[in-house]
């Protein structure tokens, strides 16, 4: 499925969620739901082959794969909470939007540590 299909059935979810809110909103909010569910399983897999061809990459160059798959994850963490917190600014969840914003943000940190580490030991043997 190509990037106007998925564009297509997003903007039809969302006019069909706004002409089905003030009847149904419970409805409404899950049909969104569903929506952003059924677009990322679409596309997870095309995630997937550029998961590996950026692992092929960093077989062929010095970069540690450590920080490669750190670099992942935080990508993983970032994408993970931009559509939670979308998800309940979307239901007027402002409260729970802020607060997964902060541990997003707090799960990034602690998964760079290692990087933080070895950036400290390189500064460190340069003096």
């Amino acid at each position: 499925m190509n990037i106007i299909s998925l564009c297509v059935l997003g903007v039809f979810a969302v006019i069909s969620s706004v002409a089905l809110r003030k009847y149904t909103p419970e409805v409404s909010s899950l049909m969104l739901i569903s929506c952003a569910v059924i677009i990322t399983v679409i596309y997870l897999p095309t995630a997937n082959n550029l998961i590996n061809s950026i692992s092929t990459l960093t077989e062929k160059s010095s970069i540690k794969s450590e920080y490669i798959s750190i670099l992942i994850k935080s990508l993983g963490i970032c994408y993970l909470t931009q559509i939670s917190v979308n998800i309940c600014k979307e239901n007027g969840s402002m409260s729970v939007a802020v607060q997964l914003e902060i541990a997003g943000k707090l799960l990034i940190l602690l998964l760079s540590i290692p990087i933080f580490n070895d950036i400290i030991d390189i500064v460190y043997n340069f003096i």
